[in-house]
């Protein structure tokens, strides 16, 4: 019978992971095999199965049935049956020497997982017997310290920190019982890693395999002679081809280190830390610098013995908490590693002797000098006798010297939280800022330079040849540009610590390349060799990083530095001018018969970076327009950079120059019009011809992107307010009739549309035909009204009356094209950005009879039918529309009010019916934020003031001892739909919703209104329960925080009836529990107020109240409760 079903099982088992075997089938093989792990007696079955199948699939599906046995079960199950159970696991380990590894984990995980609920009561022998495996090597079962380091390791996994439901009372007794066994794990780890060392590695055993020993002069615990290395050569150790380790021994000694390195995540520092344990790690961690004249499998397998050791001191080392008494340990472990550091980078083949490193081991040296620099150098550094230079000196070598750019980014990003580090001390210590920043002067500046040099092409090509700089990512760059950016921002952070320094040290660079591009010979460049064109691309390169470069450092320039740095901002303004200005009339960048093919791109690029290294600078030089005004002097400085600057920006706006070059320009032209708006800048010769050329349709075939640019730099140059300019003299007229008359000359096939709007609503040829002047309208005007959003009234006034004929326009377009999402998206999003900018402008009545338009086209059979069919860009439609809603309930005046009443019904009413019980967030999302915004800003309309309750007698009001409320069915209405959104299971709206809950409590008491005036609906800890049975289900586990805090604010408003009547009746109320449970789960919840002992004691009850239900479901059929 057992031989049959063992066939049957390793039959349908083969069969269930074939790859012919249908998706159908494997459902039924399922039901199948469930059934069988579900009957009485499967666990029989299932041993002995185990014991005879050499099949992997049935051995994992035994085990299985084993462990949902264990944790499902085992509380009540047969305490016979429990015991055969385990001593059967436990020969099975023993004797079964054939199955693969990941089976025995799988075995030794359900033999902990019994010795998690059984020991020490019913498995006295659980510990010590894992301890004896670990440490036997010739027993009575062979050596099994394989076996016996890995249980220890799962054991340190589950026990320390259990992941299945176990009471909060075992947990505490299983760190405690765990804890008193971790000196025994290290001595019996520890006893193995030597064993296998002396057997093995004493061949390598010579001075270069020492560590380096204390200061004789000053003690173990002198963290200052880090770098002083020992009195005898330590060079590193090398690997002879006559060198052999077993692969079993690889296994023991991996294993060894890997249950290390988990103990040591755990374990207190301050007494199971010791010289010999780290003196051994550091033995292995140094195999992973073995040197060998060739890649040979040893070597691989000592660099892996050495990472894995490595691991073992990062995890000492990321402990945030480091006791007192473990300092002299923690000098210990710097001491060990700098040295090691030191042996890597000794000499001049620093790079080779690093790309001999493996992968995995270099990594875990930069994960430790991160570790190091992130949560220990500001405690080393604050000692004056901590050598600064030699540790910068190290780690500059160790990165400069990477081969890998990922390694190398890795260590920048080491560099980057040492600057910031600095750049912090630095602020704090004003009054002496100055020593502290000369004390990492010569360092820092060493690096900034090395740093510039390792970004030049002239300098390092063939390593940034290997940087793709063709395709891009999510942020439009490519793999060289950001690779570029991070060098640079770190360059700009050491710029605000040594700016003058640093500029002496950037200019030189700017100067050497833009002479190499304004002094070519350009009209022989298709004759010179090769390897001059190579030598060009170089500089070329080298310029467009510098003009980015000081691009980023415009911040240098300005505000307290103006003055001091006017000289150099003005050299730097007219050279990156003189750069933008000197390709124009060659047009180098589309000139081939000038330019070779392989240089054309760099010069395309070096154009548009100094028109983009302009942009910045237009804050200088509002600035320089600033104090002219003032001081009442000549602004004859300012307009001739500001005709420089238009002398370089305006013949480029065409579509015969390359888009990168244009989409700098119109950036440039953009930031100058909104930053400087001088007062003659309209007036400027060139602005009227661009004027003219834009009316005449000169950049309608750009990218929309730059057109909207450049339509938006001409529009603020007409709407933005002059500074430092009495309203009299700000022309608003004339500049009013010069911008209606841009809007109209800009949109005229727009204007014609509308004077033909009968033809729209009867003819489908002329509203396909219509869409792309719809399209370019509206996303033109969005960009031009949004621009100037957060301006002065007057520019948002002459902004509205110059677009009023295209809004009431835009307004009859929506009916007819509610059934062409494309073009409504378009429409609905030019309403949201007028709402946003120019809601006051048009007044009450307009937006009445706008918002009345959306409402009437917007019925609940179009809302079910948008929502439902889950169109994309109709759900898009109606998200924005419930926005604009957002935007009419935040204005405080009493016209706007009126518009709440039918909101909430739209709202409340006919869209969230249809939304509540889709599994998708779209629509969700905004909605919520329409119904927080209704109840934080039209607080009033819910909880009228008293004086307001009196004078209101229409019905609408709930009146009690504790206070008043209005359109109570509304209320309740939202907190409904509140309530049910902490059912479902979208993670982002029940986040959203319960942030939202707290801020209205935080603003408005929210949880004490829901208590006091709806204490007969039991609102609030309706919520409380709903939250709670969250937390039992684990349905938002990543909430689990948010959520306590948020019972604990709710149950806050009235303490009392949470301990005294609700907890009571929500346990009354729960399934599953016998009285006695109940009534223990009641007492240990002590009354507490504060919220770390009231978050404690719920996470507690929850924990307790699942382990109780998992105890239950465990008991044989029939048990009867006393």
């Amino acid at each position: 019978m057992e031989d049959e079903m063992l066939t049957g099982l390793e039959r349908v088992m083969t069969e269930f992971f074939h790859p012919s075997t249908s998706n159908q089938r494997k459902r039924e093989i399922e039901e199948q095999l469930t059934k069988f792990g579900n009957q009485n007696g499967a666990w029989k079955n299932c041993l002995h199965i185990f014991t005879k199948t050499r099949n992997e699939y049935v051995m994992m599906y035994c085990l299985s049935v084993l462990e949902n046995l264990v944790n499902k079960m085992w509380v009540g199950f047969d305490p016979g049956a429990k015991s055969e159970i385990r001593q059967s696991l436990n020969h099975i380990l023993l004797h079964r020497k054939d199955v693969p590894q990941f089976i025995s984990n799988k075995l030794i995980k359900v033999i902990v997982d019994i010795g998690r609920v059984d020991w020490p009561m019913f498995y006295p022998n659980f510990f010590t017997g894992l301890l004896e495996l670990a440490g036997s090597s010739n027993g009575e079962f062979g050596d099994t310290r394989t076996l016996g380091l890995i249980a220890l390791r799962i054991a340190s996994e589950e026990l320390a920190a259990p992941r299945e439901d176990v009471s909060a009372q075992r947990k505490e007794e299983l760190k405690k019982l765990l804890l008193a066994q971790v000196p025994s794990m290290l001595k019996v780890t520890l006893d193995v890693l030597h064993a296998e060392w002396m057997h093995h590695f004493m061949q390598l055993t010579e001075v270069s395999m020492t560590t380096p020993p204390p200061s004789p002069s000053s003690g173990e615990s002198n963290l200052f002679d880090l770098f002083s290395g020992t009195t005898q050569d330590g060079t590193l150790p090398r690997v002879t081809n006559t060198f052999e380790i077993s692969p079993h021994s690889v296994t023991i000694i991996t294993h060894a280190l890997e249950c290390l390195c988990h103990l040591f995540s755990w374990i207190p520092l301050t007494v199971n830390i010791n010289n010999d344990l780290l003196s051994q790690i550091f033995r292995y961690a140094r195999l992973g610098s073995c040197l060998s004249g060739h890649k040979s499998q040893n070597l691989s397998v000592l660099s892996d013995l050495g990472s894995h050791a490595m691991g073992c001191i990062n995890e000492l080392l990321a402990k945030n908490f480091v006791p007192h008494n473990f300092e002299d340990f923690l000098v210990r472990i710097f001491r060990q590693t700098f040295h090691l550091l030191q042996q890597l980078t000794k000499g001049d083949n620093t790079r080779e002797c690093l790309e001999g490193l493996d992968d995995s081991y270099l990594e875990k040296f930069i994960e430790f000098l991160r570790l190091f620099v992130t949560m220990h150098f500001s405690r080393i550094d604050m000692n004056a006798s901590f050598p600064l230079m030699p540790f910068l000196t190290l780690l500059f070598k160790f990165t400069f010297n990477q081969s890998s750019h990922e390694h190398f980014l890795n260590c920048m990003d080491i560099w980057e939280v040492l600057i910031d580090y600095i750049i912090d001390k630095a602020e704090q210590q004003k009054d002496d800022k100055k020593s502290t920043l000369t004390r990492y002067k010569e360092g820092m500046l060493q690096f900034a330079t090395a740093t510039l040099q390792h970004i030049q092409f002239r300098l390092n090509q063939s390593y940034l040849e290997e940087l793709d700089n063709v395709a891009t990512d999510e942020n439009g760059h490519t793999e060289w540009q950001t690779y570029l950016i991070e060098n640079l921002e770190i360059v700009a952070k050491i710029c605000r610590l040594y700016p003058t320094e640093m500029l002496s040290i950037l200019f030189p660079i700017l100067e050497e390349t833009s002479l190499v591009y304004l002094q070519a010979n350009w009209s022989l460049i298709h004759q010179q060799p090769q390897q001059n064109h190579s030598q060009l691309h170089c500089a070329l390169k080298d310029l467009t990083t510098a003009l980015q470069c000081f691009g980023r450092l415009s911040e240098l320039f300005i505000v307290e530095h103006f003055r001091d740095r006017m000289d150099k901002a003005s050299a730097l303004i007219e050279k990156c001018l003189r750069i933008a200005h000197y390709g124009i009339p060659l047009q180098l960048y589309q000139n081939s018969s000038l330019v070779p093919a392989q240089i054309i791109q760099d010069v395309i690029e070096v154009h548009a970076e100094a028109l983009a290294a302009l942009q910045p600078f237009s804050h200088w030089l509002s600035r320089l327009y600033s104090e002219a005004q003032q001081a009442g002097d000549s602004q004859a400085q300012l307009a001739q950079y500001l005709n420089g600057y238009l002398d370089v920006i305006s013949p480029i706006l065409t579509k015969q120059v390359p888009d990168k070059v244009v989409l700098s320009a119109s950036h440039t032209l953009l930031s100058m019009v909104t930053t400087v708006r001088a007062t003659f800048l309209s007036q400027s010769p060139i602005v009227e011809k661009l004027f003219r050329d834009v009316s005449n349709g000169s950049c309608n075939k750009l990218a929309m992107q730059i057109q909207c640019l450049i339509y938006k730099a001409l529009s603020n140059l007409l709407l933005l307010p002059w500074p430092n300019t009495p309203e009299c003299e700000q022309k608003w007229e004339v500049r009013e009739q010069h911008h209606t008359a841009f809007i109209k000359s800009l949109f005229a096939d727009f204007y014609a549309l509308s004077n033909n709007a009968a033809d729209l609503q009867h003819n489908s040829a002329v509203i396909e035909q219509a869409k792309p002047v719809i399209n370019r309208t509206l996303v033109i005007l969005s960009e031009i009204v949004e621009a100037i959003a957060d301006e002065v009234l007057k520019s948002r006034e002459i902004c509205y009356r110059s677009l009023q004929h295209c809004i009431e326009f835009s307004l009859q377009l929506f009916p007819i094209y509610l059934t062409h999402p494309d073009i409504t998206e378009y429409l609905m999003g030019f309403f949201l950005i007028i709402f946003r900018a120019l809601r006051r402008q048009m007044g009450a009545q307009q937006i009445a009879a706008i918002i009345q338009s959306f409402l009437v086209t917007f019925t609940p059979e179009q809302l079910q039918s948008t929502i439902l069919h889950e169109n994309s860009a109709g759900v898009r439609v109606i998200e924005k529309f419930i926005k604009i809603l957002e935007l009419v309930i935040d204005e405080p005046g009493s016209e706007f009010k009126t518009f709440t009443p039918n909101i909430i019904v739209l709202a409340v009413e006919q869209i969230y019916p249809i939304v509540s019980q889709r599994p998708s967030p779209e629509v969700k999302g905004a909605l919520f934020c329409l119904l927080h915004r209704l109840l934080s800003k039209r607080h009033r309309y819910f909880f009228p003031s008293p004086v307001l309750a009196a004078l209101l007698q229409d019905g609408s009001l709930n009146t009690s001892k504790t206070g008043t409320v209005s359109h109570k069915p509304q209320f309740l209405a939202i907190m409904t739909a509140y309530g049910q959104s902490f059912l479902q299971s979208d993670i982002t709206i029940f986040k959203q919703n319960l942030e939202s809950l707290e801020e209205l409590n935080k603003r408005q008491k929210l949880f004490e209104k829901l208590h006091n005036l709806f204490s007969e609906e039991g609102v609030l800890f309706q919520f409380v329960n709903v939250l709670i049975q969250t937390l039992i289900n684990k349905s938002h586990a990543l909430l689990q925080e948010e959520i306590c805090g948020t019972v604990f604010n709710m149950s806050s408003a009235d303490m009392e009836f949470f301990h005294k009547n609700f907890l009571q009746q929500f346990l009354q109320n729960t399934v599953g529990l016998t009285v006695d449970q109940k009534n223990s789960l009641y007492n240990a919840f002590k009354p507490e107020t504060d919220l770390p002992s009231f978050t404690s004691n719920i996470l507690r009850f929850v924990n307790d109240l699942r382990y109780f239900r998992l105890c239950n479901s465990s008991l044989p059929e029939g048990t009867v409760h006393f």
